[in-house]
């Protein structure tokens, strides 16, 4: 961990081991969930992106002023992100950071919170932010300390760097690496910090219905009170809310995590009912140290984002099936308009079993349905997107995001093993 300052921190508000229930809703990114924190002396409310796969907690200007928080703790420090879509830079700071509501919070008191002064146009869409839930290992900083000592701050923020644009930027910051000594460090992300505390267990969970949001009406303003566009978050805890899943403990199935890097779990295979199942190729030897395994699960991916082999079979799947099925999923690639809802009749559509390699050697199957694998009502009233999509490059790794998610209660346990286990119980779904 860098330790900033080497400040203490002090955790206050959820006393013992109690779970807390965090709302969190899709409609501000339209996709993504998120959840409002407060932070510094001014409690500014800035809404996040949950990501399991990712660790940085950043959060942009726009909405915390850290020259006007007086509790902000300064450091050498600077982070330099770059994801699939887009890219930030910008000062790691310490300072309060509050999850939850009224007397039901959590407040983290001198917390890493980096700050997104450089980032790309449209980095986080209707979002001022990202609350990385990932391991240590993604959450990596620069220590500046070389190259500020000749400014007239030693410390990163306020940042000194200035640029028009992420890419400049990225051009100036490799010069500075080649002309200063600027060492990488591990940085502890927020959720590790909560869990070394002692206050909360080493888990948390999720609660989904949607992978896209939900318009039950043509009047968009509406979205914001549809219960299909609003979960939970659960900081410390799962199995205990019995109200979120079908079933008792024994509903769960528990897919083991291979690496503390992402939440990496191996696919064995892949069904598309009706038709035969395929084993689903590993990872190839080159990509391993970087991408450990040959699928992930991950909150902040709103589709299936599917190896080649997996997302060929699946294609193929359904035009063997219904040489129609194609043709209206090629008629709805245009996300930003969908397709007319009218055209589709989801009981035609197959399920698809996807099997893992599950805790004790018990391989486990989990069922991606046609209403979650579609999304009805999205981007607007009466139009649908699907939501499967093909590699962005050659790994053999599935990226397995709200769609999965969305058929099941998600439980993140930490605690268990070596890299933790990832648990999954029938949604109970609003009637």
């Amino acid at each position: 961990m860098a330790k900033a300052n080497g400040s203490k921190k002090y955790l206050v508000g959820v006393s013992g081991k109690k779970p807390l229930r965090v709302p969190i809703t899709n409609v501000h990114a339209g996709n993504d969930y998120s959840a409002t924190v407060l932070i510094g002396s001014q409690k500014a409310r800035v809404n996040v992106i949950l990501d399991t796969g990712s660790s940085t907690f950043a959060v942009s200007p726009k909405v915390y002023d850290a020259l006007k928080d007086s509790l902000v703790k300064p450091t050498t420090y600077a982070q330099v992100v770059e994801y699939g879509t887009g890219g930030w830079a910008g000062p790691l700071i310490n300072t309060n950071l509050i999850i939850g509501d009224g007397k039901n919070n959590i407040n983290l008191k001198r917390s890493h919170v980096a700050i997104t002064s450089v980032q790309e146009q449209n980095n986080f869409v209707g979002v001022q932010g990202i609350l990385g839930l990932a391991f240590n290992g993604l959450n990596m900083a620069y220590d500046l300390k070389n190259a500020l000592a000749k400014k007239a701050s030693p410390y990163s923020h306020p940042w000194p760097y200035k640029a028009k644009d992420f890419k400049s930027f990225n051009q100036k910051f490799r010069q500075l690496m080649a002309t200063h000594d600027i060492p990488e460090r591990e940085v502890m992300p927020y959720f590790t910090e909560l869990e070394e505390q002692g206050v909360i267990a080493n888990k948390f969970a999720f609660y989904t219905l949607r992978s896209r949001t939900h318009h039950a009406t043509k009047d968009k303003s509406k979205a914001a009170g549809d219960p299909l566009n609003n979960g939970f978050f659960v900081i410390g805890g799962g199995e205990e809310q019995k109200d979120l899943y079908v079933g008792g403990l024994d509903a769960f199935l528990t897919a083991e995590v291979y690496h503390h890097k992402y939440y990496n779990t191996n696919l064995k295979s892949v069904q598309v009912e009706g038709c035969d199942a395929i084993l689903a190729r590993p990872l190839q030897k080159k990509y391993i140290s970087d991408s450990i395994s040959n699928s992930i699960i991950d909150t902040g991916t709103n589709t299936l984002s599917l190896a080649k082999d997996v997302y060929n079979y699946i294609r193929k799947s359904f035009k063997k099936l219904n040489p129609g099925f194609i043709e209206l999923i090629r008629e709805s690639d245009d996300q930003h308009a969908g397709l007319d809802a009218r055209k589709l009749n989801l009981a035609e559509w197959p399920k698809i079993h996807f099997t893992f390699s599950g805790d004790d050697r018990k391989d486990i199957k989990l069922t991606c349905t046609p209403d979650t694998y579609w999304q009805l009502n999205t981007p607007t009233n009466s139009r649908a997107v699907f939501q499967i999509g093909g590699p962005e490059d050659d790994q053999n790794q599935s990226v397995f995001g709200l769609p999965l998610l969305n058929n099941y209660y998600t439980i993140f346990d930490r605690s268990v093993h070596k890299h933790g286990v990832v648990r999954f119980a029938p949604i109970k779904r609003i009637k």
